[in-house]
């Protein structure tokens, strides 16, 4: 029974109400029991019983709708010119399969206590819509009630309105709701998780298919270790955590993205993990000379300053990235920076680098023709991409970036700060 009056009944209760029901109890009866009004029980029959389908024969079936003795409708039929006799007469048609007006015909008895077809002599014979009080179905239907109460939002249109012209626009240049709430914080009249509610709802105009990502990631399949191509004593996963914390904080995981398989191209990404950012750089083909070729490059673009910048390096044991002694060794000749590698079949051990290759699908999905991309096709992408806020960030990963890199670095590269309103995150960017 309901633990102070005034409560709803629970599942408990309507089990109960549901058995002494089939036992033929009455509704005085079931309310001493439960402790309620017999009007309570009354109610909660009324409301929440259940209808099944009529079994009716099609000799039976005009019995259906509730007007079927004063109807005089005719010509539901669209070929129909005859306005002799009434639809409901025509015989190789039902008129209730395609009568606007049509209403379920429902038993008399229905109306009267006990509100279903328990104790009816014509239960088994009868066509009509039968009722029934199943305790799992009427615990749902209350639930739904109950929810649906609640619903709604506590906006008035001028507040609502701006809000979504804004998210609208934003979604659609491939931005995320937290991207958008970080980058507004503090314009809208809500926060970022009552919005995604809001969706939820369908209140305000938006799906949740044009969310960039409103889908779980399936479970990744567990595949054995494999055996490292070649000796990497000193230079393994182990070895990089036996660094002292300064020198991690400073790796940068290094990485390539490639198109489809035909493709000679590939983009070479290198990621700084304390400032969230990432170089992306065009390679002619994925081999070590393109590899050592980059990074030559991007020596001469630091002025001086490569090893401040590339102090370590973290990557995966693919090929292009075998030989370490290329990419350590400086155009003077010297070491300029130090090669770890990870784990065979862990590319969690730079997850901070493939968590931000989801960013630059956004703009090149999987199935992109990366030969026909450009360097400044690869530019423009890591623009937005290092200009794109993300949750938990106080600043665009670029401006992070310009405070910290060599200042040649980033010029040289054509990678610049872009609004955060302008910052679109689709394949349209490139004309794609």
């Amino acid at each position: 029974m309901p633990k102070e009056k005034g409560r709803h009944l629970d599942f408990d209760d309507r089990c109960e109400i549901e058995e002494m029901l089939e036992e033929g109890a009455s509704f005085r009866c079931i309310a001493r029991n439960l402790g309620v009004s017999p009007t309570t029980i009354s109610n909660e029959v009324k409301v929440n019983r259940t209808f099944s389908a009529p079994k009716a024969s099609t000799s039976n079936a005009q019995t259906r709708c509730s007007r079927y003795s004063t109807c005089r409708i005719v010509m539901l039929c669209e070929r129909c010119t005859s306005k002799a006799a009434s639809c409901k007469r025509y015989k190789k048609a039902y008129c209730f399969d395609i009568c606007k007006d049509y209403t379920q015909f429902r038993c008399p008895k229905l109306e009267q206590a006990p509100f279903l077809c328990l104790r009816c002599g014509k239960r088994r014979f009868c066509c009509y819509a039968k009722a029934r009080y199943v305790a799992s179905k009427a615990q749902s239907a209350h639930d739904k009630r109950v929810s649906a109460a609640h619903g709604g939002i506590a906006l008035e249109e001028g507040q609502l309105a701006p809000m979504v012209e804004t998210v609208k626009k934003l979604l659609a240049q491939g931005q995320s709701l937290e991207a958008i709430w970080v980058a507004h914080e503090g314009e809208f009249p809500v926060c970022v998780r009552t919005f995604y509610n809001y969706m939820e709802r369908g209140v305000m105009g938006l799906a949740n298919i044009e969310l960039p990502k409103k889908v779980k990631y399936a479970p990744r399949k567990r595949r054995e270790e494999g055996a490292p191509k070649m000796s990497l004593e000193g230079r393994t996963y182990v070895d990089w955590c036996a660094l002292p914390d300064e020198e991690r904080l400073h790796t940068v995981q290094i990485d390539c993205v490639e198109g489809l398989r035909r493709n000679s191209k590939c983009i070479l990404t290198l990621h700084f993990v304390r400032l969230f950012f990432q170089i992306h750089i065009l390679l002619e083909s994925k081999t070590q000379l393109a590899v050592k070729g980059a990074l030559d490059d991007l020596e001469r673009h630091c002025d001086g300053h490569f090893s401040d910048a590339f102090p370590v390096i973290l990557g995966d044991r693919g090929s292009e990235f075998l030989d370490f002694e290329k990419i350590e060794e400086g155009l003077d000749g010297l070491r300029r920076t130090r090669m770890f590698y990870c784990d065979p079949v862990k590319p969690g051990q730079k997850g901070a680098c493939e968590k931000n290759h989801v960013e630059l699908r956004k703009i090149l999905p999987k199935g992109t023709d990366f030969d026909a991309l450009t360097f400044a096709d690869i530019s423009l992408a890591c623009s937005h991409v290092n200009s794109y806020i993300r949750p938990g960030q106080g600043a665009a990963p670029m401006k992070l970036a310009s405070l910290v890199l060599p200042n040649g670095l980033l010029e040289s590269l054509g990678i610049k700060l872009v609004p955060p309103d302008d910052v679109i995150m689709r394949p349209s960017l490139l004309g794609l």
